[in-house]
């Protein structure tokens, strides 16, 4: 109670908290219960300044400021463009709060505990679609929790991100009637306390479902022109140099009994002339040790344009699939691919596969649209670098869980992984070591079709509805009080006329 009190007459302990806790959630400096404690302590700064702009340009500030501390280090160039990252992700965060802020007043409170984490909620699904991934996203604070995590094979991680959100505006609301009233709770604290506990024990139960049985191996290798450009020598070298790599990994991967390998994120640079005699000496080889292949390549057309592509070579020897990476990072990848193709699904004996290039796994709504074709197992080569491998191992996670299918990631100077359906991981390798890069992974063979992956990105749209429902009612309950409240002083008036009447009389 004394602590309720102190926080009631000290302001600036909502500012500094959200500040400090800010920095520490969500980034590379993730403590997991911040998610919940910052975006309450902003709220409640705003919601206790009767001003409008002051207070917001304060808030605005902390979250510009924490988003650059958090981001140091993200990228592997300067700290301006760290800086620029952080400001970018800062106005995720930023519109939630702005636009609560200009509505608290306007709408009735119990609409303003719903519009701050729908309006979360959308924005984060909004800046899915933009070419520089959203890693904000507040359900990755929780990356880790494996229980809570599963809800999204219903709804997808947007709506993990609305129900961390709503803790904090809920308690933001209670903090309020406690105020009132000091012998107050909110029934809404014990509902969310009873959702909560739902979604934890619907986590708990998925992971003790039984999965089919049936799990095989898959290696990784590097592949010559990553390291090459590690230690800054020229990528390009004469085909029989690769061949002579490839042949050996093969081998080594027929001999560990892996069934498919799967080489880093542009494994081997070449130029278009050599891609066809690359790609047919190497589905030779994978014919002869009955084994898949992925080929990634780095094929130089002309001067500054590039083709980032992975070739799906069966154990037979035929070319499945050529696909091309279709989502570039921005400022960091100069102009790649020739062309955009269509994605699909290959359906073979070791069950349907997958394959995307490194950063196309980050985008929701992307992969998504893969899960349709019931995928069994999403193939992934990336190039990771230090800064950016927690993240790219958080949206294997969540990407699996939502589709319900297993992954395995291969990638240079980053995490290696695989996970199952649930998001457990089977396999979890730091991948610096550039001189010997050979790794064997587990994979579950079958995956299952979730709700997620039905309802697809369309549930996601529900958000953009509730916002303009929940502000349309809230303003008309407002507006009906307010025109109950004149009436009733109106009455009053009018009853105060005649009593004075009356007297006089």
């Amino acid at each position: 109670m004394i602590i309720i009190s102190w926080m009631k007459d000290n302001k600036i302990f909502y500012l500094i908290g959200g500040f400090v806790f800010s920095i520490f959630s969500i980034g590379r400096y993730n403590i997991p219960i911040f998610i919940y404690i910052w975006p309450f302590c902003f709220l409640s700064y705003l919601h206790q300044k009767e001003t409008k702009l002051i207070p917001i340009i304060i808030v605005i500030a902390c979250l510009i400021l924490s988003n650059m501390i958090r981001w140091i280090g993200m990228t592997n160039d300067t700290i301006f463009l760290d800086f620029s990252m952080g400001l970018y992700y800062s106005i995720i965060n930023i519109i939630p709060f702005v636009i609560d802020k200009l509505l608290y007043n306007h709408i009735s409170k119990w609409a303003s505990i719903f519009l701050f984490p729908l309006l979360v909620s959308c924005l984060e699904f909004i800046f899915s679609f933009c070419p520089l991934a959203n890693y904000n996203c507040y359900a990755y604070a929780l990356r880790d929790n494996i229980q809570i995590i599963q809800i999204s094979s219903l709804f997808g991680c947007y709506f993990l991100s609305f129900i961390l959100a709503l803790f904090p505006s809920i308690l933001d609301y209670s903090l309020e009637l406690y105020k009132k009233d000091n012998n107050l709770i909110s029934k809404f604290l014990y509902l969310y306390a009873l959702l909560y506990l739902i979604i934890y024990i619907f986590g708990s139960i998925r992971l003790l479902l039984p999965e089919e049985k049936g799990k095989y191996n898959i290696a990784g290798a590097l592949g010559i022109s990553q390291y090459l450009d590690s230690i800054n020598q020229k990528a390009e070298l004469p085909i029989s140099n690769y061949m002579e790599y490839i042949n050996d990994t093969i081998i080594r991967a027929k001999n560990s009994e892996s069934k498919i390998i799967i080489y880093g994120e542009e494994a081997f640079a070449i130029f278009k002339n050599d891609r066809e005699e690359i790609v047919n000496k190497t589905a030779e080889l994978a014919k002869e040790n009955n084994i898949y292949v992925v080929l990634t390549l780095d094929i130089e057309y002309k001067e500054d344009y590039l083709t980032n592509e992975a070739v799906l070579i069966s154990d037979k020897g035929d070319i499945l699939y050529n696909y091309q990476k279709q989502h570039l990072i921005p400022v960091l990848e100069g102009s790649y691919y020739e062309e955009m193709k269509e994605t699909k699904v290959i359906k073979t004996d070791l069950g349907n596969l997958g394959l995307v290039i490194c950063y196309d796994i980050v985008f929701p709504y992307y992969i998504n649209s893969l899960s349709r074709d019931d995928i069994d197992i999403l193939l992934v080569p990336s190039w990771d670098w230090e800064g950016i491998t927690e993240f790219h191992s958080v949206n294997v996670r969540f990407r699996s869980i939502e589709n319900g299918f297993n992954v395995i990631k291969i990638t240079a100077n980053g995490i290696v992984l695989s996970t199952d359906y649930k998001g457990r991981f089977l396999s979890y390798y730091n991948g610096n070591n550039y001189d010997d890069f050979f790794v064997i992974s587990q994979v579950n063979k079958k995956g299952i079709k979730t709700l997620y992956s039905y309802i697809g990105i369309f549930f996601n749209y529900l958000y953009m509805l509730a916002i303009i429902v929940i502000i349309i009612i809230g303003r008309c309950q407002i507006v009906k009080e307010e025109k109950s409240n004149n009436r009733i002083d109106s009455d009053f008036d009018a009853l105060s006329g005649l009593k004075d009447m009356a007297i006089e009389y």
